[in-house]
């Protein structure tokens, strides 16, 4: 019998989705706020849907190896995975640069850098995956969703001026990691539960910014 939508529709996704649904979310919320920029409240919620992405990327690909899948259903799962970072580590990140910048000259283009250097980084992943497990070679772009946010928690605590500039900058720092040619290695189950717990430590201090 012919299905009647295209694609791939099981629990072994939902988390892929959920990410990318929190990254759309943030964006609505920064177009809503956009009278509000230079506001440190402004970019709260942006802030914590940013890391809540974070979290589902860091283990949709462990629940999806949970779940009994066919062949096709892995490779639409590992292709979604890297669509969703498109949109929830390079896309999303970048409109928060252009918001906290006001879209000037500059910010739009190290927006654009960022945007090519994200792409750049999730494209060669995706056709070295299987010749280099077990270590990444450029930064990840899900390490986004740990970095921005931190670095608004410390700018907004200290009330230091120049955001815009200092968003340049780590908008700039980041996206040369994306493409610089390092080796990391993954971090496995350790590593995952220290990046939730310092989302918790992340999403609580900018609940009480």
């Amino acid at each position: 019998m012919k299905k009647p939508f295209i694609g791939v529709y099981n629990p072994s996704i939902i988390l892929t989705y959920v990410g990318a649904f929190a990254a759309i979310s943030g964006m609505g919320l920064l177009l809503s706020e956009y009278e509000h920029v230079g506001c440190a409240h402004a970019l709260k919620w942006p802030m914590i849907l940013l890391v809540i992405a974070g979290v589902c990327d860091l283990f949709d690909g462990r629940i999806a190896r949970m779940c009994k899948r066919t062949d096709l259903e892995k490779q639409f799962g590992i292709q979604l995975d890297s669509l969703a970072d498109t949109v929830s580590f390079v896309a999303y990140p970048a409109c928060m640069l252009l918001f906290v910048t006001r879209a000037d000259a500059l910010g739009i283009i190290i927006a654009c850098f960022y945007t090519f250097a994200g792409i750049m980084r999730l494209g060669w992943f995706n056709v070295t995956t299987e010749t280099n497990r077990g270590v990444y070679y450029g930064l990840p772009v899900t390490f986004a969703a740990a970095l921005f946010p931190i670095l608004h928690v410390v700018w907004s605590l200290f009330s230091l001026s120049y955001q815009a500039v200092a968003f340049k900058i780590a908008f700039a720092v980041v996206g040369l990691c994306f493409i610089l040619n390092f080796k990391l290695k993954k971090p496995g189950l350790i590593g995952a539960i220290c990046f939730v717990l310092l989302g918790i430590a992340t999403v609580t201090a900018l609940i009480l910014l």
